[in-house]
């Protein structure tokens, strides 16, 4: 789920040597930030503006004062995808530019998953042309769907992952799929549940695998995905699969999971949704997540704050987050991002 966001600017003067900012950068959920052309565009929902809104910049930091871009609003309340719209993901494909993202009628147990397209990032967007009502993003199951996320995987195929359940409704519990693309608007085979909530981080309140990040690194392919209930303070977490070498990502017994690879840390509750971004000049790897400062807001998704910290991959291309950094706390900027200006 994502919430609303508002804006701050976190740049303080500090006894740290050089330009510092602190967390959290502004307020909202389920971050997503790519970079292309030396520009980070951030995607959301529920920003003010339009029901899908990017806001871009040519430094991390500066994403905390750029301005929100409405790109998509729904037809027609009626319409499948007009209401609960979730975690909106801007994409750069061969060229062309789509969000993928999880709507429903305003009814949770009718959330399925949709894409937008545009010829730029800034929209206007439309509801793409997959052979389904409204864009709607067909896989075989026809389950209940949400947190879509478009990766290429090891092979170079591009692979689809979400939350899905094995119901037409929103029954528990939540899971990893999996499809094969033909292309980035239409699902070539058939879907594959990869993993299960069954560890002890993975069930607190409800058993939850959600928000899936694919990527691949030194010829691995990982999926990285929070888990337990969104809507508890202290529950959030983050795993990972990690594919063998040389499988095939439609074999669930060739993903292995670990974790939790971040959870809560002193006083910072619920850390998830993480997504991995370079720094300006590409010397650092930057982790982007959500996380909650108090226990008593209920539910807990809707006091989330946006954060970042520095992160680095292990030798094989694992991601090693260490601890969600307190809130105030000075941290230098990302490498090459010497200004918080919005592009």
């Amino acid at each position: 789920m994502t919430a609303a966001l508002i804006l701050t600017l976190p740049v303080v003067a500090s006894t740290t040597k050089g330009p510092t900012f602190t967390n959290p950068l502004f307020a909202g959920g389920d971050p997503w930030v790519t970079q292309v052309g030396g520009v980070y565009y951030y995607s959301a929902s529920n920003c003010g503006v339009a029901d899908i809104c990017i806001k871009h910049s040519r430094s991390l930091s500066g994403l905390a004062i750029a301005p929100w871009i409405g790109v998509w609003n729904h037809t027609s309340a009626d319409a499948p995808n007009a209401h609960e719209i979730w975690a909106p993901e801007l994409h750069h494909i061969d060229g062309r530019w789509y969000i993928y993202y999880a709507a429903d009628d305003g009814d949770n147990d009718h959330h399925r998953l949709y894409v937008l397209e545009a010829e730029r990032p800034e929209g206007p967007f439309r509801e793409a042309d997959t052979g389904y009502p409204h864009g709607r993003l067909a896989e075989s199951s026809g389950h209940w769907a949400i947190d879509p996320d478009v990766f290429t995987d090891a092979d170079g195929k591009l692979d689809l992952t979400w939350s899905c359940t094995n119901y037409a409704d929103s029954r528990f519990p939540q899971r990893i799929c999996l499809a094969q693309m033909r292309d980035p608007l239409h699902v070539a085979g058939a879907t594959v549940a990869l993993s299960t909530p069954t560890e002890s981080w993975e069930t607190r309140g409800k058993p939850i695998q959600e928000g899936p990040v694919g990527y691949t690194r030194n010829g691995r392919t990982y999926i990285t995905y929070s888990a337990s209930a969104s809507w508890i303070s202290d529950d959030y977490a983050v795993g990972l699969l990690t594919l063998v070498p040389g499988a095939s990502p439609l074999k669930p017994s060739a993903w292995t999971k670990s974790g939790p690879i971040f959870d809560h840390h002193g006083t910072v509750y619920g850390p998830g949704s993480v997504v991995f971004v370079p720094s300006p000049d590409g010397r650092q790897w930057w982790n982007v997540y959500h996380a909650i400062e108090r226990l008593d807001c209920n539910p807990a998704y809707r006091c989330r704050d946006i954060r970042m910290q520095p992160m680095h991959f292990d030798s094989r291309g694992a991601p090693s987050l260490g601890q969600p950094l307190e809130a105030g706390k000075a941290v230098s900027l990302p490498s090459g991002d010497v200004e918080a200006k919005s592009h």
